[in-house]
């Protein structure tokens, strides 16, 4: 059984931070004190019967999916090595779909279901990327890293224009579009932007010009975590990329804002915040994508391009068919959020971590959050959920970093319908990894997804994936890191009842 508490989403505009976080750091007379287990509160195992049917094996990190409108019989799968895979979704009596034109010229491809390991489809190599990026990935024996291939996106119009979008660190090679650094100082990586086209639009099973590379972004990163990396298209075209704090901890030091990279709305700055931009415009400042001119920060303090600020890590974001943008923040030591964004909004980072307020204990002592203060500063937008890291005080850490998932849409698991899904990365103290799945019901009640025929879940999440009919899938790994190749796509299907 794992903690929760639901919050009351409030709509209100944000404004800068650092006037904020200094009205509320004089506004107690007392010392703050950690709180020892945020909250204590219980959440129930939900009643849903689930299961997880292999898909895809032989994967290093899989950290993305996006499917290409006008292709309903796959999904293109991110690992975070640096490759792009294309696989089979579904069943053959799925695809008897009038607007699959093409079908007839593609059945021999499809045929095809000898697959990387039990229940696999043969995937396909559709990009590789990895020679662009920061290398070596993988810090230490254990190969932990934050950096990589972090999201793709196909645009809306794909089926004509052919265009699709990756994230990726790469090395620092270009000068910056954006850079919180000192003048001298180096970053980490950079985090880059790039438009891709395939070399025959509309037809299926396509490859990639490689030749037709177009980068759009380049942003210094401070140091190698908190990157965010989400892409996702809206129902306006719009491209929305998620850009976590700059990285290390309280966000603050080398590279980070006095109020922090996510409360500031310096020129500059574009760290721990989600970002809007279009990408067949050419009205930015360095001409290579358009600026929607009903973005909220438009002709004001702020860069043009950002929608909402006040983010952590929002390593994971969807944006779901009724246009609700929703993401999962990625908490410090003690709270993780999911958020549903609206434009303008501030969500709290680093004046509070979920609904509590935060302490940043200065340069040599890590943060904490002391107080819940749900609703307040009005200024800030609260999650629609969230929960802690442990269940009592002192026990064992059996989650540390939430996972964003997605709406589910499909038919498979009715009682499912409508309902959000995400999960959390892994626990700590246990010989495997051992991540958590969740469902946000309509009682809006967050419950433990268990898969029936996989309890104890003993793999890693990274994350979730939808198909163009609404089913969910969890990508994951036996290692949670860049060590082998134990990284599975699974889909989520009706369980034993």
């Amino acid at each position: 059984m794992m903690k929760i508490r639901m919050i009351t989403r409030m709509l209100i505009q944000g404004v800068a931070g650092i006037a904020v976080a200094t009205a509320y750091s004089s506004a107690g007379a007392q010392q703050p004190v950690p709180l020892a287990d945020p909250i204590p509160a219980l959440i129930p195992q939900s009643p849903l019967k689930v299961a997880l049917e292999t898909v895809m094996s032989g994967l290093v990190s899989p950290v993305a999916t996006a499917a290409a409108p006008g292709d309903r019989r796959h999904l293109y799968v991110a690992d975070q090595i640096g490759q792009v895979w294309r696989f089979r979704t579904g069943d053959r009596e799925d695809h008897d779909d009038a607007d699959n034109d093409n079908d007839d010229k593609d059945k021999d491809n499809d045929d095809d279901n000898s697959g990387r390991g039990s229940g696999s489809r043969q995937p396909e190599l559709f990009l590789d990327v990895s020679k662009l990026l920061i290398a070596p990935l993988g810090l230490g024996p254990g190969k932990y890293d934050e950096r990589g291939l972090l999201g793709i996106a196909f645009h809306p119009q794909f089926k004509f224009n052919g265009l699709f979008y990756t994230f990726t660190s790469q090395p620092v090679k270009n000068n910056p579009d954006f850079s919180t650094m000192p003048q001298g100082v180096a970053p980490n990586c950079q985090s880059v932007v790039t438009e891709w086209r395939v070399k025959r639009p509309g037809e299926r099973n396509n490859s990639v010009d490689l030749t037709s590379a177009r980068e759009l972004l380049r942003i210094d990163k401070p140091q190698f975590n908190h990157n965010g990396g989400a892409l996702a298209f809206g129902a306006d075209q719009m491209l929305y990329v998620s850009l976590g704090d700059g990285g290390g901890a309280d966000d603050e030091g080398v590279g980070h804002a006095p109020e922090g990279n996510a409360q500031s709305l310096a020129p500059g700055n574009v760290l721990g915040k989600i970002l809007r931009i279009d990408p067949l415009g050419r009205n930015s400042a360095n001409g290579k994508y358009g600026i929607p001119p009903d973005n909220p920060f438009v002709s004001k303090t702020g860069a043009d391009e950002i929608f909402a600020y006040g983010f952590r890590n929002p390593f994971r974001m969807s944006i779901d068919r009724d246009g609700h943008v929703i993401a999962g923040d990625v908490g410090q030591n003690a709270i993780e959020e999911i958020d549903v964004v609206t434009a303008g909004g501030n969500y709290g980072w680093r004046i509070k971590e979920g609904t509590f307020l935060f302490n940043t204990a200065g340069p040599t002592a890590p943060g904490f959050v002391y107080r819940d203060s749900p609703g307040m500063p009005a200024t800030l937008i609260d999650p629609i959920a969230q929960y802690d890291h442990a269940d009592s005080v002192g026990g064992n850490v059996t989650r540390v970093a939430v996972i964003g998932g997605y709406v589910y849409r499909g038919n498979k698991l009715r009682q499912l319908r409508d309902q959000y899904v995400f999960g959390d990365y892994a626990g700590r103290g246990t010989p495997s990894p051992r991540g958590n799945l969740f469902v946000l019901g309509r009682n809006q009640r967050v419950e433990s997804l268990v898969p029936s025929n996989r309890n104890p879940f003993d793999l890693a999440v990274l994350g979730f994936g939808q198909d163009a009919r609404g089913e969910l899938y969890v990508l994951a790994s036996g290692t949670g890191t860049l060590l082998g190749k134990t990284g599975v796509v699974m889909k989520l299907v009706p369980g034993q009842r």
